[in-house]
């Protein structure tokens, strides 16, 4: 558990506070040391995770000034109370349009409750198609298709497999009767009722969510008269579902895989209808990762322990699960980690709840992870900018000098932290190590030219060398070390990639030729933490082309910018995609704490930082200026 002083739990209001004179970048002062991971107003501090917090008396932080091209952009703010329109040329804010207020994701039960209606008399056959899918989304979420089936034969309902698989589309499909006109349709006893619809993606019967493949799609039914009313006598297995009504009855689940490091524990996205998300959430934890994930993660139940109980009641806040008796002979360390795991499964991540595991023979296991401290968190990240070779750390609205590079002119991509230093990508390609002085440490890669680079954990910066199609991983700490990953889609080009916060997952964007994808693969480490491989599969999040930028808004959730276009896309990963909004011209996207509340922030082709603070809904607030490249690190 995140500690309750952790400045992850504080909710703090930011401010302008007073506008100062004109600074430039150069004259700032050097920073003293390396800066802490975190230390709030009341002078806490910790290290990542908050796993480690120490009391410091007062704040003896660096000095701390505001910079003079920020002054623009702060009084801009402040001229907002007279005059919008002031602003929107230099912000690029919009003037006009409904007021839009930051709202938190929750996943809470507030969901819109589907009461379909069954078939009624000498109703078409078309029309029973049509009622037959308005009732379908009932099914995972209350009745469990009760009413769907009232629309089969009786024969049909006892074949159909409802839970093979999800089809979601958008828009409204079209049904029609194949080729039989009204009065045909009365002279038969037997018709074809034909469906098409624009397809986004599939969920298959392990609640995993894959990117439809083209947008096209068809199914056929056919309807039988039965005592004088129509009825449908065959049709595919599984079930389709609009995707507003996706959104309202499946629930994202993540279940918590052990990495195979056995040093953190790894999302695996699902998605489950919620009349039985519990109880489908264990028996999938049970049965293993996603396949994606391959050797990245590893099974503690080896698929041995399993649901004794089909079923997993929620009475009164307590939470019953009952395993077959095989978890008992599971050595204690992985019979500890098992029910670790599916604590903070069941508890999205949170492990503060009632919980009661027990076996077939009454063994009560529901204190066996009392020692076990892995956690779901987050790390707490700062945002690092560089320009006029002065890199910044900003934490506020105030800015931070920490040093200077004359690498920063022109620079492509940025990697630091105050712990371990980082990188620069070069105006040439070169990739020049950054100790946490930003004081110059050697050239990386043994000097391969770089397409790209992002952050790993700790001190590793993953590198895309300019052929793209081969990842490169190296240590700020040692520049002569440097492993090479081949990847499980050889053959394109990599054009932008990010690792996720626990590092055992990268998202990258590929392309060959005119074909575009998104895709994530597990990350390989050994006990050492160390990046090691990559899973020989990986999954498919998206089409889109042109993506220029990538980042993990948080554990779960992905963002990207698409060039050439007035918006990104955020998904969870893997799920559907929807529209996020991002400044004119974003060319870099990351995530990191702003006034203590997780913030998105975007970097445009004019050097303006802008952030979006506390919900990917919010509004975008300028940040800072003149900027070649952004990063996040501890």
């Amino acid at each position: 558990m995140v500690p309750a002083q952790h400045p992850a739990r504080f909710r703090r209001k930011g401010g302008f506070g007073r506008l100062s004179g004109t600074i430039r970048r150069r004259d700032l002062p050097e920073h003293p040391g390396t800066l802490p991971s975190w230390r709030d107003r009341h002078g806490w501090s910790g290290t990542r995770g908050g796993r480690t917090m120490t009391k410091h008396n007062g704040f003896p932080g660096p000095m701390v000034l505001r910079l003079g091209r920020r002054a623009m952009a702060l009084a801009c703010g402040a001229a907002m109370t007279f005059s919008l329109s002031a602003c929107s040329l230099t912000l690029g804010l919009p003037t006009s349009g409904p007021v839009q207020r930051m709202t938190q994701v929750s996943k809470g039960e507030h969901r819109v409750f589907i009461d379909p209606q069954g078939p009624q008399d000498d109703a078409t056959a078309e029309e029973i198609v049509r009622g037959f899918i308005a009732s379908l989304p009932a099914g995972p979420q209350t009745d469990g298709f009760k009413v769907a089936r009232q629309f089969l034969t009786a024969e049909a309902a006892a074949k159909w497999k409802p839970d093979a698989k999800v089809s979601i589309y958008t828009g409204e499909p079209t049904i029609q009767t194949g080729g039989s006109s009204a009065q045909e349709e009365s002279s038969k006893t037997t018709v074809r009722v034909n469906m098409s619809f624009s397809n986004v993606g599939q969920v298959n019967s392990h609640g995993i969510y894959s990117v439809a493949q083209t947008s096209g799609a068809n199914e056929a039914f056919t309807v039988r008269n039965v005592g004088g009313q129509w009825r449908i006598a065959a049709l595919p297995d599984g079930i389709f579902i609009g995707e507003s009504d996706f959104q309202q009855v499946f629930r994202q689940v993540q279940l918590y895989q052990l990495s195979n490091s056995g040093n953190t524990l790894v999302p695996d996205t699902r998605w489950f209808g919620w009349r039985q998300w519990r109880t489908l959430a264990v028996r999938e934890l049970l049965d293993g990762a996603a396949p994606w994930m391959g050797n990245a993660v590893r099974s503690v139940s080896a698929g041995k322990v399993s649901l004794s109980m089909d079923s997993v009641p929620s009475t009164g806040g307590r939470i019953d699960v009952k395993l077959s008796n095989a978890a008992a002979s599971l050595p204690s360390g992985d019979r500890s980690m098992l029910v670790r795991q599916i604590r903070l499964t069941l508890g999205d991540g949170n492990d503060d709840y009632d919980l009661h595991i027990v076996d077939d023979s009454g063994l009560d296991l529901s204190d066996a992870d009392s020692h076990v401290d892995l956690a779901v968190e987050q790390p707490n990240r700062h945002l690092y900018t560089l320009a006029n070779k002065s890199l910044v750390s900003i934490t506020s609205q105030n800015l931070v000098k920490v040093g200077e590079t004359n690498s920063a002119v022109n620079a492509r991509a940025l990697v630091f932290s105050s712990r371990g230093g980082g990188a620069v990508l070069r105006a040439d390609g070169d990739v020049e190590c950054i100790d946490s002085s930003v004081r110059f440490c050697g050239i990386m890669f043994d000097g391969i030219g770089a397409a790209w680079m992002t952050a790993g954990l700790d001190r590793e910066v993953w590198m895309v060398p300019s052929g793209g199609r081969t990842l490169f991983v190296g240590d700020t700490g040692n520049t002569e070390r440097v492993v090479e990953l081949p990847t499980p889609w050889s053959g394109e080009r990599v054009r932008t990639m990010a690792i996720s916060p626990e590092g055992s997952r990268i998202v990258a964007a590929i392309e060959n030729g005119d074909s575009s994808e998104l895709v994530m693969a597990g990350v390989r480490r050994d006990s050492d933490g160390t990046a090691v491989g990559l899973s020989p599969q990986y999954v498919v999040l998206s089409h889109v082309s042109g993506i220029n930028a990538v980042t993990f808004y948080n554990d779960t959730t992905v963002v990207y910018s698409v060039t050439d276009s007035p918006s990104g896309h955020q998904q969870s990963a893997p799920g559907p995609e929807e529209t996020q909004t991002l400044p004119n011209g974003t060319v870099a996207v990351t995530s990191a704490q702003i006034n203590q509340t997780q913030s998105l922030i975007a970097l445009d082709d004019s050097g303006n930082v802008r952030y979006a603070r506390g919900s990917l809904s919010s509004s975008w607030r300028m940040l800072d200026l003149q900027t070649s490249a952004v990063a996040s690190g501890e």
